[in-house]
């Protein structure tokens, strides 16, 4: 049998790895361009959910960081005057001729309002996917209700939850949110003096007039609790002229009563997340070594 010809030889292998590389680069670039379609389009919906979620921060943060220096202001006032009994409900008087405390309902209820209003803003956004201010933004929305809604808080005191005496049920709370919330935002006070006698705003009112003199009460220490909270929040994401120092931090918690449910609140903030933020940290160093 006559030996092939070297130059064929060659020529079949060429063709042979030239067929073989063509088959080759064909199926890596199938699947790479299959996996960078598929990374593209999660890089893609990553990019526009994040932008959406920032979008609907920023629609509404200026008036909640608004509401939420509104709200702090009282709760000073309220650590201070609490004993002249300010908030109370009298027999002699309609809500709307006691401005403390249908003001005090007002502040509470819209500053939760404007908190609703953002995250109704991203009921359909994956906010998981959050950059991580913006994420920790959002824990501190989804934490403010627990401060009145959670009986975990009251962990060791022997609460019964099964009646809302010192807390609110949260579909309770939320339908009293909720109808302050407007297409545009939230009713403004004027408004709200017109319909505050209204039956759904029954439990907040009560709720505040029912805080004990001697700030001695549950309720007392839920609210005491929640200031030092939103104090962290716009010492976070507020105006430079909205954030607590830690010395007046450390100021109020020498002015108001030693706190029962102090070490509940860690509980609460590692639930959401919120235990290790610097703001946090200062807060519940403070409120602890009360």
């Amino acid at each position: 049998m006559n030996d092939f010809d070297p130059r064929i030889i060659a020529a079949l292998i060429s063709a042979i790895v030239t067929v073989f590389m063509f088959i080759a680069s064909s199926i890596v670039k199938s699947i790479w361009e299959k996996h960078f379609h598929n990374f593209k389009l999660k890089a893609d919906h990553k990019y526009e959910q994040r932008k959406k979620i920032k979008e609907a921060i920023s629609k509404h943060k200026v008036r909640l960081m608004d509401s939420s220096e509104s709200l702090n202001h009282r709760l000073w006032n309220f650590s201070d005057n609490c004993d002249k009994r300010w908030h109370k409900l009298r027999d002699d008087k309609t809500i709307n001729e006691l401005y403390y405390l249908e003001s005090f309902t007002y502040r509470f209820l819209s500053f939760f309002a404007w908190c609703r209003k953002i995250e109704k803003e991203m009921v359909y956004l994956d906010s998981t996917i959050s950059d991580s201010e913006d994420l920790e933004f959002i824990k501190y929305l989804k934490m403010f209700p627990q401060m009145f809604c959670d009986t975990a808080l009251f962990n060791g005191h022997e609460y019964d939850a099964s009646h809302d005496t010192d807390h609110f049920f949260k579909d309770d709370f939320l339908h009293m949110v909720d109808s302050l919330i407007t297409d545009e935002g939230v009713i403004t006070y004027s408004e709200f003096k017109r319909k505050s006698h209204n039956a759904e705003y029954t439990k907040m009112i009560s709720y505040i007039d029912g805080i004990s003199d001697e700030r001695a009460c549950l309720k007392w220490h839920s609210l005491s609790l929640f200031h030092f909270v939103l104090m962290a929040f716009l010492t976070k994401f507020g105006y430079d002229f909205q954030q607590t120092s830690k010395d007046k931090l450390k100021l109020l918690s020498s002015k108001v009563p030693e706190n029962i449910l102090a070490n509940n609140l860690s509980e609460i903030l590692e639930r959401n997340h919120l235990n290790k933020t610097r703001e946090m940290k200062s807060v519940l160093k403070v409120v602890k070594s009360a």
